[in-house]
């Protein structure tokens, strides 16, 4: 029950209508019998550092962000983890008595999941990120950090995946490349990438029908093809690469293990997210009927 000691959690971004951060957040809370409750925020463009300064004035213990807000909230914030600073993008703020620290779990949320999904760890491989965003910014320094041999960029402004993969090349260790976006027309890349992510939000609901220009021809069995959408749970891209022999992995397991990583930062307490897993299909299922 909500009472005067209720703590408060949310989420900011704009749009977040469409997020099942709320549902499984606060099925984490009620699991671990912390007496809070999690709401979601949608911020205005120009409310960024209003919002984070009355979230703090206010006194809520953590919150989620998420597009298009995860290098904005950075000059509000009193610090920053390594992974956050090495993609310069934060999906978590954790309230400190100075301000809010800003922490980024997307990439070893998604780590976490694929792990658990495929037994899939970036040790050696070679990868291609689609998009350069905040969520390609944090997959990629993680599979980086972690023992990735090579990434690719590709994204449609040429500009800022070349900066991005300078990025990654200055973490060490790691050789990164950036193309654009049509080249994912080119066979050789198919033959040379085997595992690819979408960090794009092509596909996600209501816009269902859209995908990356992906060659789905060209993949096979030895293709992993992740998309970080998971509104719907199975995109056209999953879907068409599925159909096309390839493996595949939503966005689900990604927010589900980032948002595990969140909830302990928050509040102490380590949760598994495997259970809230077919509670969070079924609410996917219900809300595209």
């Amino acid at each position: 029950m909500i009472n005067a000691q209720t703590k408060l959690f949310g989420l900011l971004g704009n749009p977040v209508g469409h997020s099942l951060s709320p549902f499984m957040q606060n099925i984490f809370l009620e699991q671990c019998g912390v007496n809070g409750v999690y709401l979601a925020f949608a911020v205005a463009p120009d409310k960024v550092g209003d919002a984070l300064r009355g979230m703090f004035a206010l006194g809520v213990q953590g919150a989620n962000v998420t597009i298009p807000y995860k290098e904005a909230v950075i000059p509000y914030l009193c610090g920053m983890s390594k992974a956050a600073q090495a993609c310069n993008a934060v999906n978590t703020l954790i309230y400190t008595e100075k301000g809010y620290y800003g922490d980024n779990t997307d990439g070893a949320g998604l780590l976490a999941a694929l792990a658990r999904e495929h037994d899939w760890r970036p040790e050696g491989r070679k990868i291609l990120v689609v998009g350069a965003g905040g969520a390609a910014r944090g997959v990629s320094v993680a599979m980086a950090l972690q023992g990735a041999a090579e990434i690719c960029i590709a994204n449609r402004s040429a500009e800022h995946a070349a900066a991005l993969a300078e990025q990654i090349e200055s973490l060490g260790n790691v050789k990164a490349t950036a193309v654009p976006l049509e080249q994912l027309q080119k066979e050789a890349l198919y033959t040379q990438y085997h595992t690819i992510v979408n960090t794009t939000s092509l596909g996600m609901s209501p816009h269902v029908e859209r995908m990356i220009p992906l060659r789905a021809e060209l993949l096979d069995a030895e293709h992993l093809v992740v998309d970080l959408v998971y509104n719907p749970l199975e995109t056209r891209l999953l879907r068409t690469a599925k159909e096309h022999g390839a493996k595949t992995a939503s966005g689900l397991g990604m927010l589900l293990y980032q948002g595990a990583l969140a909830f302990e930062a928050w509040t102490g307490k380590a949760v598994d997210p495997e259970p809230v897993r077919q509670r969070m299909i079924a609410q996917l299922s219900g809300a595209a009927q």
